[in-house]
């Protein structure tokens, strides 16, 4: 029995043609003076051409696992309006950097830090999931109210960012009126 092979194309249009028994993306060519330019069908939305921003950006950072030098980087390039510290403990000693220089690069590009810690160590997924869950300090002024710009809520671990994701695009989906994004750091 013969195993099958994987073939990668690259994904410019949809995948309708078949050339030789071969799956090949369908695209169209466009003459533009002396050159030919391969486009996507103008059917065919391209989810990677976003050139706008959305409207809301969040930032989920695992402080344990992320290093100083890219925590200080993702601050002074995202420009957060707000930093929540959703930490039980607010330490800065990640290798990389300090506490002073972090909060002199928050107030270089003008954020604002707050404090509102959560008690981590007993919360579970399922408290994030439900509705008559947990209610994160600060998310519906932040992110609901104030809908622009980028926010940073700082959280202990991996898994308390995954815990923090989840809600957030829970709340989100239901209560935001402009576009958002969520990633996580570290």
């Amino acid at each position: 029995m013969a195993k099958p092979q994987l073939t990668l194309v690259e994904n410019t249009g949809s995948w309708h043609s078949r050339i030789d028994g071969r799956v090949v993306a369908q695209t169209h060519e466009v003459a533009t003076r002396d050159t030919v330019v391969n486009s996507p069908r103008a059917d065919q939305l391209d989810l990677f051409d976003a050139l706008a921003l959305p409207d809301l950006r969040v930032f989920v950072v695992a402080m344990d696992t992320v290093h100083g030098r890219t925590l200080q980087k993702a601050v002074l390039s995202i420009k957060p309006r707000s930093v929540i510290d959703l930490r039980y403990a607010a330490r800065f000693d990640q290798y990389g950097s300090d506490r002073d220089t972090l909060f002199a690069y928050f107030k270089s590009v003008g954020s604002y830090y707050a404090l509102d810690s959560m008690p981590w160590h007993d919360l579970s997924i399922r408290d994030f999931m439900t509705e008559g869950g947990v209610q994160v300090p600060r998310v519906h002024h932040e992110l609901v109210e104030l809908d622009r710009g980028a926010v940073m809520f700082f959280v202990p671990k991996p898994q308390h960012a995954s815990m923090l994701i989840a809600y957030l695009n829970r709340t989100l989906s239901a209560k935001a009126k402009t576009s958002w994004r969520i990633e996580q750091i570290g």
